[in-house]
């Protein structure tokens, strides 16, 4: 199989899971009537993490390719590689960031609803 035609199977598979994560994680959402702020970040938790699958899709097709060509040197030396090992090391850092606040939010409104009316 051609890289390319792999490459689009993998990315059209990856483009309509992104669509019904995102449509699924809206109707959750409304449904349990969440907070718009704690929805918001459930929502950006999702993006980045399909975000960080598209981009190991991406290092895994470029890798491939590199192998295909012989007497290529180590992949992982090549700088598309590597700016792409950065790129998803930099959404891994900004998705613990950002379900670090979504806990946040979480345990916030826990301790809200526990606390008695006065």
């Amino acid at each position: 199989m051609k890289t390319v035609e792999l490459w689009s199977r993998v990315k059209e598979a990856l483009y309509k899971a992104t669509e019904a994560i995102v449509e699924k994680t809206q109707k959750v959402a409304e449904k349990a009537k969440e907070s718009t702020e704690k929805t918001k970040y459930k929502v950006e938790v999702k993006k980045l993490e399909l975000n960080i699958a598209k981009k190991f899709a991406e290092l895994g097709n470029k890798v491939y390719e590199l192998h295909l060509k012989k007497g290529e040197e180590n992949p992982l030396n090549q700088e598309e590689v590597k700016q792409i090992l950065e790129e998803i090391t930099n959404l891994d850092r900004e998705l613990a960031q950002t379900q670090a606040i979504l806990e946040k939010k979480i345990e916030e409104e826990k301790k809200a609803m526990e606390q008695p009316e006065t």
